[in-house]
């Protein structure tokens, strides 16, 4: 089988637990809509480029090339990505706004979906928890957004992803005061 039938695969089978991650937490658009972008040429053939098959094709791009292309285009138009709520001030420094929940969410359900996809039946309900504790020495939150990813992901660790859905769906005091409204 090529790579390139071999990496379509891969995406369809992300964008399909996520979108039933998104559909089970009540934001079915964002599950419809997931990822869309690695269907674009310039994401689709960097990426199948790069296909390994047991981890994300951006990371072997960015080996070999010292950068992603198919990664700056991702991050720019999928706003379930913290990179695109980071801008600079006027010193150049990095200024993290806050995550609407709806990508928060988004973004939570995406971090299953590629633990699930390249852990295989290996996943377990602490991975996204330790994902993030692996990665956000080097990622930019705003507080507030990083306390509400913090809380979904100990949910899903210490509770399951049912009851991660439960919170999502039905919204809590610390979701309505994350948004000022609950709109998933």
């Amino acid at each position: 089988m090529g790579v390139k039938w071999k990496h379509f695969k891969t995406i369809c089978k992300h964008k399909m637990v996520v979108y039933q991650e998104c559909k089970s937490c009540g934001i079915l658009w964002q599950g419809i809509t997931h990822d869309l972008s690695k269907f674009s040429a310039i994401e689709f053939f960097a990426s199948a480029k790069h296909f390994q098959g047991n981890r994300s094709p951006i990371e072997a791009e960015k080996e070999a090339c010292g950068y992603s292309m198919a990664w700056l285009h991702h991050k720019g138009v999928n706003k379930h990505h913290w990179e695109w709520w980071t801008d600079f001030d006027n010193n150049g420094n990095i200024i993290a706004n806050k995550m609407p929940s709806k990508y928060v969410i988004e973004m939570v359900c995406d971090w299953i979906g590629a633990g699930k996809v390249y852990s295989n039946a290996k996943w377990t309900q602490d991975e996204p928890l330790n994902y993030f504790n692996k990665v956000r020495k080097g990622r930019y939150f705003h507080p507030e957004t990083e306390k509400l990813i913090v809380y979904f992901l100990e949910i899903i660790r210490d509770k399951g992803l049912d009851e991660f859905h439960k919170v999502c769906q039905q919204g809590y005091p610390l979701l309505t005061d994350y948004d000022g409204e609950y709109i998933p």
